[in-house]
């Protein structure tokens, strides 16, 4: 029983470190990321044009102020961001998390509320994009593709200072 507690209190204060790792985003200020994104609510799935605009700060915080889905298919015009803006943070160069998204799908007998939820990307510096793996949005909701940032951010760590 306290091996187990101490294991515990071990990974969180472990997760507590990794989220506050000092990271440097250049550049810092308004950014937009787009890409074609593919929600799935329930096992219906819609791929959609998607573009998230925001302001991101040098020491990796997050605000997402407008989230517009488009495209070819008709249903993306039923898939709206609700409870905007949402905030999120770089937890370290190659991961970040929005904390609290959430979208409603505005279909009859199949649509719904996605979250609001944590969801957490993989970072890349060299395409200067987010990607959705499979990112899970409860209560039936998943989300995949790539959101490649204009004008390009890339994430560092954080030089120690002298």
């Amino acid at each position: 029983m306290i091996r187990n507690i101490v294991t515990v209190l071990l990974m969180a204060q472990a997760g507590t470190a990794m989220a506050s790792t000092p990271v440097t985003v250049l550049p810092a200020g308004d950014f937009s990321a787009s890409g074609d994104l593919a929600l799935k609510k329930g096992s219906i799935p819609v791929s959609c044009h998607t573009r998230f605009d925001g302001q991101v700060a040098d020491n990796g915080e997050i605000t997402v102020t407008a989230v517009h889905f488009g495209g070819f298919n008709p249903l993306c015009k039923s898939i709206k961001a609700l409870g905007l803006p949402w905030q999120g943070q770089v937890d370290h160069p190659g991961q970040l998390t929005v904390e609290d998204m959430q979208v409603k799908v505005r279909v009859p007998l199949l649509g719904g509320i996605c979250g609001p939820g944590p969801v957490t990307l993989g970072w890349t510096n060299d395409n200067a994009g987010a990607t959705f793996d499979a990112v899970t949005l409860g209560p039936d909701c998943a989300m995949d593709g790539v959101m490649l940032t204009t004008p390009p951010v890339q994430i560092h760590p954080r030089s120690p200072s002298p």
